[in-house]
């Protein structure tokens, strides 16, 4: 794991597997577990927290289910 200039922590793929505990500002996260994930959509990858990680596929889930509605509107407008 490495540091960056927030001095937040940054995760590598050694660091999947392992076991953390982190102090946040919103609590303490004790055993926090390091895993990798990715978007079945469009392949981006993340590895982090498992708290974390879960917030990379609801916010990719966001991001292309209003792609796909931005598309759908656009082509009911005939592709305005």
């Amino acid at each position: 794991m490495v540091g960056d200039s927030d001095g937040k922590r940054q995760y590598t793929e050694d660091d999947i597997g392992i076991f953390v505990t982190l102090v946040r500002d919103d609590g303490t996260y004790v055993e926090a577990e390091i895993v990798r994930v990715f978007c079945p959509v469009c392949g981006e990858e993340f590895i982090g927290t498992k708290r974390d990680a879960g917030g990379f596929i609801a916010g990719h889930r966001a991001y292309h289910e209003h792609e796909n509605m931005s598309d759908l509107i656009a082509e009911s407008m005939g592709g305005v």
